[in-house]
């Protein structure tokens, strides 16, 4: 029965306007290290979560191993002031390969402008930030337009960034940096995300069974 309902599961498209049912019975992959928006939206879903470095390794996770891969549709990746990826490159490049099964908007963890004391106490100090690149609407808004901006593939990469001194400030999720210890938050945001549940491609009969086989 628990096989039976794992392949269902694993097929049947979902309502996209809403979130996966509980229990899934597989492992979602998704971005990590820990303490991203991505692992905690995860864990709402699933006991079993896998953190990988980037969203594309974690949808050839899930491609590898037949589970789910779940997916910011705000991820973008910036090297060197290019953008190199985004979720709608993503979600054609896989294209036949993952079945989109839900997508649904939910709240992140509340985040933060924050920085680290020892090298600027207000905003207007502020010359270097460190910041994933989806928020990037917030750092235009909050950080002065001089300061240097460094990129990182998650938001925890740029608060620990900040708290070595490395750069001035982050923006980052309350609960990371609060943790850390040694920076102050100057102004706090509760935005909201949409999440994509990418899952075995149901065309690909022969491989969802063979996943759900002792």
């Amino acid at each position: 029965m628990a096989q039976k309902r794992a392949e269902r599961l694993a097929t049947r498209p979902f309502p996209k306007g809403s979130p996966p049912p509980a229990g899934l019975g597989r492992a979602i992959a998704t971005l990590g290290p820990k303490g991203t928006d991505a692992e905690n939206e995860a864990r709402r879903w699933s006991e079993d979560v896998v953190l990988k470095d980037s969203f594309p390794e974690a949808i050839e996770h899930a491609l590898k191993h037949s589970s789910y891969a779940l997916v910011a549709a705000g991820y973008l990746d910036i090297v060197d002031g290019a953008v190199v990826d985004n979720w709608a490159d993503v979600h054609f490049r896989y294209h036949g390969r993952l079945n989109l099964a839900c997508v649904w908007e939910s709240p992140t963890k509340p985040m933060c402008l924050a920085v680290n004391p020892a090298k600027a106490q207000v905003r207007d100090h502020i010359g270097s930030a460190a910041l994933h690149p989806a928020t990037l609407a917030f750092a235009k808004r909050l950080l002065p337009p001089t300061a240097r901006l460094t990129f990182v593939t998650a938001k925890p990469l740029g608060a620990y960034k900040a708290s070595s001194g490395e750069v001035d400030a982050c923006i980052g999720s309350v609960d990371v940096v609060e943790e850390l210890g040694n920076l102050t938050v100057l102004e706090t945001m509760h935005p909201s995300m949409v999440w994509c549940l990418y899952g075995p491609d149901p065309r690909n009969r022969t491989e969802i069974a063979r996943s759900v086989t002792p």
